[in-house]
């Protein structure tokens, strides 16, 4: 997927005018993450990497952001305020930023371990045609509370494009450092998209680029109230498009197929989810779904999706949590996991 609208066009031409070979340029976005954000920024600055520059990516916070940011970093640290925009128009405008051969993206509200960018830069070196390195993540949370979450490796992928499609999520989107160059095959991040992160990895992945594994090189992502994975129906909605916009431009007949796949999941999560939707809009989105994937959406799971649409007080029972075990049991008979 070559570049094709302007701002790619702005961000390749001029960075490979400015680009200083083997800095790094970790852009850190925010919106109302302060304290948290100075722990994010602090894992940036203190990496054991030497040739770093920090770019902090204001999204329009309302907290102490604008006045603590300059106060206690000073010049360490590029500071831009913008207005509150999606995850991907914030990591366009620090990239524009950036002087760095190699781009590491970072929340402001999760943490790089110390060793992170070393680590990963020992295996640029050593293989100069990788274009894309991640590792592995560990969560942890701001409220004291039983966790609820196994942390998984990513290990070493032979099928990345696969990988992503399949995975639900095994790699976390700040494990990633990447070659500026890159952009050059993928173009810029979606400013449109809720799910940024999917969509720009399956579209490096879809164009040839070549991943690489670096154990042990971490990062840390915090759950907390709020955030936007805790708004689970705009989750899936936000997924929905990403393979919905993936069907246009992955070709291959058995992507394809996993595609479709994992749309016709989200759809029919949707439908039965509802959330505001009235029971008309439900119902299309099922047959969206079916559409989808008739084998995935099969006449059983069509069924039971309308009865959970159409009976009073259904669609209530499938948020909730107590019922989440019967939701996993119908689910892998149905082929819907």
């Amino acid at each position: 997927m070559p570049c094709q609208d302007s701002v790619a066009q702005a961000l390749t031409s001029s960075s490979s005018l400015s680009m200083t070979p083997n800095l790094v340029s970790i852009v850190i976005i925010c919106w109302n993450n302060w304290p948290d954000l100075e722990l994010a920024i602090q894992s940036a600055l203190c990496q054991s990497y030497p040739e770093v520059e920090v770019i902090v990516v204001d999204n329009g916070s309302t907290d102490a952001t604008p006045t603590e940011v300059p106060k206690l970093f000073g010049g360490a640290v590029r500071y831009l305020r913008q207005p509150l925009v999606k995850c991907g128009a914030g990591y366009n405008a620090g990239i524009r930023l950036a002087s760095g051969e190699f781009i590491q993206l970072l929340d402001g509200d999760d943490l790089l371990a110390p060793n992170k960018i070393g680590k990963q830069m020992d295996v640029f070196r050593a293989d100069p045609d990788v274009d894309i390195v991640y590792g592995d993540f560990r969560k942890f949370q701001t409220l004291a509370e039983p966790a609820q979450w196994e942390d998984l490796d990513a290990r070493e992928q032979t099928d990345m494009l696969r990988f992503l499609i399949t995975s639900d999520g095994r790699i976390a989107p700040n494990s990633f450092l990447y070659r500026r160059r890159v952009m050059e095959q993928v173009g810029t991040w979606d400013e449109n998209l809720y799910i940024t992160d999917l969509d720009y990895w399956l579209r490096a992945a879809w164009t040839g680029c070549r991943f690489r594994y670096c154990p042990g090189s971490l990062c840390f992502s915090r759950k907390r109230p709020d955030q936007m994975t805790s708004h689970h129906f705009a989750m899936f909605q936000g997924v929905e498009a990403v393979w919905n916009k993936a069907l246009g431009y992955i070709t291959a007949e058995s992507y394809r197929r996993a595609v479709a796949a994992r749309l016709a999941r989200c759809r029919f999560l949707i439908a039965i989810n509802r959330n505001g939707m009235t029971i008309q809009e439900a119902l299309v989105k099922l047959s969206e779904a079916r559409a989808a994937d008739p084998k995935k959406v099969n006449p059983l799971a069509f069924l039971m999706g309308a009865l959970l649409i159409l009976l009073p007080g259904a669609h209530q029972l499938v948020r909730a949590s107590w019922l989440k075990p019967v939701r996993q049991w119908i689910g892998a008979r149905m082929g819907l996991h």
